[in-house]
């Protein structure tokens, strides 16, 4: 486990204070607890940005046979020629 020295005013030491003791935890852990919810939060995004990386990938039309232009041509594959229009 990590140790770390952080600098605070005064006045927002003891809000940290009097909220790490309404919440029956040490200062530390008050403190320890935003570090987990930003590697929460910055694991999410991760995770986003993989999703959207990968959809990206897919709709690349330079990326051979696994693009998504090849994917809709592949599954519309077989269903022959459309009918023309009828003229109104």
């Amino acid at each position: 486990m990590g140790q770390v020295t952080i600098y605070v005013e005064d006045s927002a030491l003891e809000a940290a204070k009097r909220a790490a003791e309404r919440a029956k935890v040490s200062l530390s852990q008050w403190f320890g607890k935003f570090a987990t919810q930003e590697r929460e939060a910055q694991d999410q995004r991760r995770n986003w940005e993989t999703f959207f990386a990968e959809i990206d990938r897919l709709r690349d039309p330079n990326d051979g046979p696994d693009g998504w232009d090849e994917l809709l041509l592949d599954r519309n594959a077989g269903l022959g020629q459309d009918t023309p229009r009828e003229s109104f």
